[in-house]
């Protein structure tokens, strides 16, 4: 498992994460930006000026499918995600550990087949071409968000699965070893 948990590690140390991590932070910080420039606007168009802004709905719509699911894909990375583990802490540490491989192993198998029907609703956008009713944008942009998303999330999952898996074979190995020399 060493050598497993080696290659994790060198994944986790890559330029390709840090890319990851980077781009996620990047459309995190525009979306926010284009989402609060575009409420700003409609706000002053509206009240100020008093005048419709055509289509913005669709626009915050889109920016907002973009940061939601980025910004999950990323609390999954920072294991800031929203998650029900307080069962787990009625029971000792070594079934705590277990039941932290367990989860993680079942998110990722759930996150997979998200990821399945994210990708079977992107090829039907392709292939239906549908657009939005005002500006005529693809639904395709906004969909993709929600594929990448999952992507990332199952690839985090599948990293720190890996790194649980470690961590509990190693620990199991090191209480083996030193219940069995007394």
């Amino acid at each position: 498992m060493r050598g497993l948990s080696n290659f994790v590690n060198s994944i986790m140390e890559s330029k390709i994460w840090s890319l990851l991590i980077w781009a996620q932070r990047a459309i995190m910080l525009w979306t926010s930006i284009i989402m609060l420039s575009i409420l700003g606007i409609v706000v002053i168009a509206r009240y100020v000026l008093h005048a419709d802004v055509f289509g913005y709905d669709e626009i915050v719509l889109i920016d907002s499918f973009w940061m939601y699911f980025i910004g999950a894909s990323y609390a999954m990375y920072e294991k800031t995600h929203v998650k029900a583990d307080i069962l787990a802490r009625l029971f000792s540490d070594h079934i705590q550990a277990l039941m932290k491989v367990a989860a993680g192993i079942f998110q990722t198998a759930i996150n997979i087949i998200f990821n399945v029907f994210a990708l079977n609703m992107v090829l039907r956008s392709i292939e239906t071409q549908a657009v939005t009713a005002s500006w005529s944008i693809p639904f395709l942009f906004p969909q993709m968000s929600i594929l990448i998303s999952f992507t990332l999330m199952s690839f985090y999952l599948f990293i720190y699965t890996i790194k649980d898996l470690d961590s509990y074979i190693t620990a199991m190995r090191y209480i083996k070893d030193h219940q069995g020399g007394k």
